[in-house]
């Protein structure tokens, strides 16, 4: 996990230059589709990395940013949620359906 001293919104901002433009946050259980109204197959996706932010001043502003890509049709997006007692349990459900990109995390971390 990638601790940083950016803000959610400045990593969220360069993820999207680097081709993250999916909005995975609106991933469900059954049935999600991409912005090109594909299914969307958990199989199909794994999380590139992992960024953890602090609430420095506000325990709310505590997340976890997911860089997810899609091996099927190279489609990459983000998944935002909460962290500690602000977690989104679906969200974290969801989460858990989705493989780590081992090789390319160990070699960026």
């Amino acid at each position: 996990m990638i601790r940083t001293e950016k803000t959610l919104s400045e990593v969220m901002a360069l993820l999207s230059s680097q081709g993250y433009t999916e909005d995975y946050n609106l991933l469900q259980l059954r049935g999600s589709r991409d912005n090109q109204s594909n299914e969307i197959d958990f199989a199909n996706l794994v999380i590139d990395k992992i960024y953890r932010f602090s609430g420095q001043n506000d325990a709310a502003d505590e997340a976890i940013l997911y860089s997810i890509s899609n091996l099927k049709n190279g489609l990459k997006g983000l998944f935002v949620n909460g962290y500690g007692i602000y977690t989104d349990e679906e969200a974290s459900t969801i989460i858990e359906k989705i493989s780590l990109n081992t090789l390319d995390y160990a070699n960026h971390e």
